[in-house]
This record gives structure tokens, sequence and C-alpha cells, in this order.
């Protein structure tokens, strides 16, 4: 199975206090023996050997070592740096998403005579809690009776929900959920299960509720300290999931996130379903459509600047944020919002940069695809010019390895706080490309990348090995 560092669901890790790492004067140059003993160590502990592309620059943006620094294999999920650098070059650190619900024309008496019309600009954190606060103020503005429907636009991306080139097993599963103009909850839906009584069936329930999902299956409370075994398994149609498993008497509940196909639609029902849970008549159901111009606004939502989802999505190393702005920034460059013209955005922002592209092969935004070809060099480079010339957005937007995000877990040693960085992993690849903060004050960007087959913990720890090694120049 593919998979390239699972999205997580729950509560957004904090980013850490910004180091001065990037506005600090650059030490003199490597020496010649200095340079030497830096390939010595990093050449004995990445031992040469299948696919890999090696490079590290200094502060200067020079090369301090390289090993087929330009051989395109695939990146995995440290790819994530090149939707960020361009989603915020192009759209910028402050872009919002806006998400609108409104109507052809005012209400009348608390009765909107036609459709309500809810039109998505891809906001890919858009959550239920925040349709709910749209459906409040709705009820707010006293409207009690919906003539027409639920209407949704999706229309401002294009393109499949999932990309084909994607590992077709792994749609189940939340890391590879859709795109949508109308994402909500990243596209996916929780399944619940709450214990009842020892021996007998668990409830089973949907968060938000929903007519188009549908669950079967019988999930057993079992006695209080027996392990909670809850899965799902997708059934031959579209959103209907088969349960299974055992939830222990003293859980709280289970939880599933379940990946959900044919967005607008979903999104449409969820919506009609909390207007009428409070109270408003709506006459049609819930359909998709392309908005006319609406003569009145009832609620717009902004969704948090780019600068934070960006970080969110490098934390999290959510795959489905990345989708999410590499068709948005296609959208917003080019005015298709397609996976194509993403790729085309990103690929122009490289060239502008002149960052290196030899073999660059980039088919969607978050490194899912095994089809994905990028090289240590861009990777580097681009960090590199980052921190140098734009700012140090990246560099203050990855999460600090052993402490935070999906790179916590890696063991820097004394370098723990000094190195920021992306991981990947695929199926026989291991990549990790960030900067280390050296204790001689040195800022080295640095790619490592590996597609050999290897165990990924093996590569892991031998990544690990040389950025302690780096941190000590």
């Amino acid at each position: 199975m593919l998979f390239a560092c699972a999205q997580h669901h729950g509560k957004e890790i904090q980013r850490g206090a910004t180091s001065t790492a990037a506005a600090s004067p650059a030490p003199k140059p490597l020496s010649v023996t200095e340079r030497r003993s830096l390939r010595a160590v990093i050449d004995a502990t990445l031992p040469a050997g299948g696919m890999q592309s090696l490079c590290v620059l200094d502060e200067r943006g020079v090369q301090v070592y390289g090993r087929n620094a330009t051989l395109a294999i695939p990146p995995a999920s440290a790819q994530k740096v090149v939707i960020a650098a361009s989603a915020l070059a192009d759209l910028g650190t402050n872009y919002r998403f806006v998400t609108t619900i409104g109507a052809e024309r005012a209400p009348e008496g608390g009765v909107l005579h036609g459709n309500l019309w809810l039109v998505g600009s891809a906001d890919p954190v858009l959550v239920s809690n925040d349709l709910r606060g749209g459906v409040k103020i709705i009820a707010a503005q006293g409207v009690q009776d919906i003539r027409g429907g639920v209407r949704v636009d999706a229309t401002f991306l294009s393109g499949p929900e999932r990309n084909p080139l994607w590992e077709a097993s792994d749609a189940q599963y939340g890391f590879s959920a859709a795109t949508s103009a109308i994402s909500l909850d990243q596209d996916t839906i929780e399944v619940h299960a709450t214990p009842s009584s020892e021996g007998l069936r668990a409830r089973v329930w949907l968060e938000p509720p929903s007519g188009i999902v549908s669950v079967t299956g019988d999930v057993l409370t079992v006695a209080a300290g027996l392990p909670t075994t809850f899965d799902f398994q997708p059934l031959n149609r579209a959103n209907a999931f088969g349960v299974s498993g055992q939830v222990a008497a003293d859980e709280r509940k289970a939880i599933l996130y379940v990946p959900i196909r044919g967005i607008p639609l979903y999104v449409g029902d969820v919506f009609t379903r909390m207007l009428l849970k409070r109270g408003i008549r709506v006459a049609q159901p819930p359909s998709a459509g392309i908005a006319p111009r609406l003569g009145v606004v009832l609620w717009k939502h902004r969704s948090m600047p780019l600068l934070q989802i960006v970080s969110k999505m490098l934390f999290e190393s959510n795959n489905h944020l990345a989708e999410q702005l590499l068709r948005a920034l296609g959208r917003v460059s080019s005015g298709v919002g397609s996976d194509q013209a993403g790729v085309a955005a990103e690929r122009a922002l490289l060239r502008r940069y002149g960052i290196p592209r030899t073999g660059l092969v980039l088919v969607d935004g978050s490194g899912l695809s095994a089809n994905n070809r990028a090289s240590a060099s861009t990777l580097a480079r681009l960090l590199d010019d980052d921190r140098r010339h734009r700012g140090a957005r990246l560099y203050n937007a990855l999460p600090r390895a052993g402490i935070e995000g999906t790179v916590r877990y890696y063991d820097v040693g004394a370098a723990r706080g000094r190195v920021r960085a992306k991981s990947g992993h695929l199926a026989g690849v291991a990549s990790l490309a960030g900067y280390v903060f050296s204790r001689h004050s040195r800022t080295f960007a640095f790619a490592f990348l590996f597609a050999n087959g290897e165990d990924a913990d093996n590569v892991d720890s031998r990544i690990t090995r040389a950025v302690q090694r780096l941190a000590d120049f």
C-alpha cells in the first residue's frame, strides 16, 4: 500500500517559536578540510546503493555535498515544499478562501423564494461547525422557509475528485481523500461507535449526519480493559461502508475517518439537514449547479490565512490540504482549477526563481503518487532560495525534528530544536528535506531522497544520523 504521511484530523499541532537561524550572520565558508570532513561523515552515514539523490547547501547557497544531486526520483511527501512555496508566492501569505451562502433575491416575510446557493472556492479547512454557524446566521435573519432547495456550486475547481495516478487500493483511506471546491471536514465523515452494556451492540452513528452515507454491520461492546478494534470496509457502491469490531465498555467512543465521494451532493445533503434541524423548511432535495448572480449574500466565511494553512499542511503532512492548494493555485494563476494548471504554476515559479528542474515530474501536490519525480538539488535549492530571498517563510512553517509534527519521532539528539524538515514516505521510498542550524551557527539546506526499496525505518535512522553530523559543523 502506498502512503504519504497520513493526515491527522485531531487538534492542530502548534507551531514552535520562530528560530533566529534565518537572520543570523553568515559564518566563514567551509574550508577545504571541513568540506572533506563533511563529505566523509555523510558518505559513512549514508552509504551508496540503489536509487538515491542527496544534496546539502551552505548558508550562501553553495553545494557542499552532493551524490546524484540532480537525479530525479520519487520524493514522497517531501514534495509538499514545492506546493507550499508556490502557494505562498502566487496567492500570498494572507490569502483567504471564501465560502458564500446566498440567493438571487432577499427573503420576504421569512420565505426564500427560489434556491439557497452554497458556493465554494476550495477552502481546504472548512468544517461542519463553520456551516452550522452559517445556518445560525441565516436563521437569525428570519429565514423560515426555503421554497427551492440547497444548490451547491463547486465549479471553482475542475477534474476528478481523486487523482487517477494514485494507488487505487488507497481510496478507502482518509489520507487519500477527495478534492473539491466545496470540501468539508477534509472530505471525510466521522463514523462513531459508542459502547453500550457489555455483550450488546455499540451505537454506530455519523458526524455530521448524512443520508448519502450508509453504514451497516455490528460493533460489539466488550468488557472494560479489552482492546478496541473498530474498522470499516467500503462496499460495492459509493459512500456505503460496512463496520465491524469491538469497543471496550470503558471507552468513551471510537472514531473512524472515512473518505467521501461525490462531495457537492454530500455537502448539500449535510447542509440541508442542518437547516431542517434548525427548523428551517426546505422544499426540494439538494443538487449541484452553477450559481447565478446572487442578489443577496446571507453568509460569507473566510478561512484562516494561507500561511497558517501551509504550516498545518507541512506539520501534519496533510495530503488533502496539498491537493486543494494545488488546484486553487491553478485556478488563481490561470483560471483553470485543475491539477495540470496547478503543476504548470509550480513549474513557472521554479523557473522564475532559477531552481534546477532536471528530470522533474509533478502529477499531484502531495507527493502521494509514485509517478512524481524530483531531485535533491531541486528541493534543496528551493529551500535555500526561500531562506535567503523570500523571508524564510518555509523555514518558519516547517516543524522541528524531535519536537513536533510528523518529524517529532526523528531523534536528532543534541540537534533537537535546530532541525526543521519535511519527511516523506511511500512504499520503498524515504525522504527528508529541510534545514539544519549547526552548533557553529551555520544553516544548511538539505534534501536526502531514497528510493531503494529498503525498510523505511532503517533509511530514516541513517538520515537522522546524517542530520546529526551536519549539526556538528
